[in-house]
């Protein structure tokens, strides 16, 4: 089997036995460096998305605590989200000028946690935004130069990077699971969810300290270039972004508001449990869009187009059916929301633009498909949640969706033309 196959890398960290003709006899050789990287990689991936476990669905509850209404909540994770636009487009300049990678995961994460600090002891709402930002400047950029990272290393294999990605999946679910079991953390202490996210970030840097180099770069000849006019994106990466910001502008009542739906509307505590469930169910789907698309059985914006439509069902159920089991039925839908949702993104970023700013190109996925939708959709939710109720805010947000749909077949042609990389 070829290193680096699915197989190998099932079998990370196994060492080997060889027979050595000075000794005589049989010798352990060292586990394979290639193998002990990976699984770092891994569970970088792992301990990463735990991170996000904690950060992700209590964030909004933390604000909360601190006294806030509703609409300062909104405009409160709207700043959080600006420093999430600003932080990954510096850091990856950075790192693709300097291919420091590894230092500055390490200290991101130093820096994020000092961020979750501030924010457990705030007195004021400057202190809170001060926070907020600097949370969010460092931590949204983590993911981004790892996924840059894991590329690179796996020279652009969908199918490899998903199953990496896998590890993501696996530590949001049981970080997921073990807060719920644990009955932890406490809802109303600031305290409690931040000591939980520290460990997180904790954690998260022990796999980071055995990262090997960052892999050397080498510009990989385009498949295309009649129409790139030199440029390190294409016209199809750009149009990406704009699926993707509908998308996730729909998505962005979900990401701040659907732990306050369980609490405030539905009265269920559970925030881990179905935070879980969704997480849960997007491991299969992650694999299978992996799968496809490393095969060419898919385009990316299909897939694309596929998790709007999803996402279109998903918020309808939370406005016409709250209840717990609505709620159950809405949360398997992120297999398909998500699921086919990220690998399409990343291997659009990884084919449109040029790998000496893949890091970037990463970055401005992050950011601006991201984070700056869910900037305009977390203050626009806060006003809607806070005039109209929940059903006005699902409703009205299946409308982006819907939109981000309608954009992807306009463009269908152009988003399925060759590729600026061919991995």
């Amino acid at each position: 089997m070829p290193r680096g196959s699915a197989s190998s890398f099932l079998d990370l960290g196994k060492s080997s036995a060889v027979y050595h003709p000075v000794k005589k006899g049989l010798v352990v050789s060292p586990a394979n460096p290639y193998n002990a990287s990976m699984l770092s990689l891994y569970a970088s991936f792992f301990f990463v998305f735990g991170i996000m476990a904690v950060v992700n669905p209590y964030l909004q509850v933390m604000i909360r605590n601190l006294g806030y209404s509703h609409d300062v909540v909104g405009f409160l994770l709207a700043v959080f989200e600006t420093a999430g636009i600003v932080g990954p487009l510096l850091v990856a300049r950075h790192v693709d000028k300097h291919g420091s990678g590894k230092n500055t995961i390490l200290l991101g994460t130093i820096l994020s946690a000092l961020g979750v600090l501030l924010l457990m002891y705030s007195t004021s709402i400057w202190m809170t935004m001060f926070a907020l930002m600097l949370l969010s400047f460092f931590l949204r950029s983590l993911v981004p130069v790892i996924d840059s990272y894991a590329n690179n290393r796996l020279n652009g294999d969908a199918q490899k990077y998903t199953l990496l990605r896998s590890g993501g999946t696996i530590g949001f679910v049981l970080f997921s699971l073990l807060l719920a079991i644990t009955h932890k953390p406490d809802l109303t202490s600031n305290s409690s969810i931040g000591l939980c996210a520290l460990v997180a970030f904790f954690l998260f840097m022990l796999p980071v300290l055995a990262w090997k180099k960052d892999p050397k770069r080498r510009e990989i000849p385009p498949v295309t270039s009649d129409n790139t006019e030199g440029k390190w994106y294409d016209l199809a990466f750009v149009i990406g972004l704009v699926i993707i910001g509908l998308n996730r502008i729909s998505m962005s009542s979900i990401a701040s508001f659907f732990s306050l739906y369980l609490v405030e509307e539905l009265g269920v505590n559970a925030i881990s449990l179905m935070n879980a469930i969704a997480s849960g169910s997007e491991f299969g789907a992650l694999i299978l869009a992996g799968y496809l698309l490393q095969r060419k059985k898919v385009h990316p914006v299909q897939l694309l187009m596929i998790s709007s439509g999803a996402l279109v069902v998903r918020l309808l159920i939370y406005a016409l059916v709250p209840t717990l089991g609505g709620a159950l039925v809405a949360q398997f839908l992120h297999s398909l929301c998500y699921g086919f949702f990220h690998p399409a993104a990343i291997f659009l970023v990884a084919r449109r633009v040029k790998r000496s700013h893949r890091t970037l190109g990463m970055s401005m996925y992050v950011s601006l498909g991201i984070g700056l939708p869910t900037v305009l959709g977390s203050i626009l939710g806060g006003l809607i949640l806070e005039q109209f109720g929940y059903r006005a805010l699902f409703m009205g947000y299946s409308l982006f969706a819907l939109a981000s749909v309608m954009v992807g077949l306009g463009n269908y042609k152009r988003m399925t033309s060759s590729t600026l990389e061919s991995i």
